[in-house]
């Protein structure tokens, strides 16, 4: 039943978007799917619907620094980004906002850098 139980409804409790990680806000219109145990915006089904019908990924690349959703359908990139080959070090707009960016994403470095070659850094 993947794909094909999403209902549209009217959002009682604030929530996450299970595509985008935006937020979904009470009174808002979005997608449910009961198999699924998620909900998502209509217009990320319309995205993911549109990028099917392009036959082009629709993988989401996570953020580096904070490991959510790094956004790719809002990413300025978006036409020139080919995930397979790009980059896993994207980030998300609300970590690229932050003051600390540069130093956020040095720490992320540094710590996946620790896990892999399991020392002390």
């Amino acid at each position: 039943m993947s794909g094909k139980d999403w209902i549209k409804l009217l959002v009682k409790y604030k929530g996450k978007c299970s595509q985008c990680g935006k937020d979904i806000e009470q009174g808002d219109y979005a997608l449910w799917s009961r198999t699924e145990k998620s909900i998502k915006h209509e217009k990320c089904e319309a995205s993911q619907a549109t990028a099917a019908n392009k036959e082009e990924p629709t993988d989401q690349l996570d953020c580096f620094v904070c490991g959510k959703s790094a956004g790719c359908g809002d990413c300025g990139f978006e036409s020139d980004c080919n995930r397979s080959v790009v980059s896993q070090a994207c980030i998300c707009s609300s970590c690229m906002a932050d003051v600390s960016a540069y130093s956020n994403y040095q720490q992320a470095f540094l710590a996946k850098i620790r896990k892999v070659a399991k020392v002390k850094i």
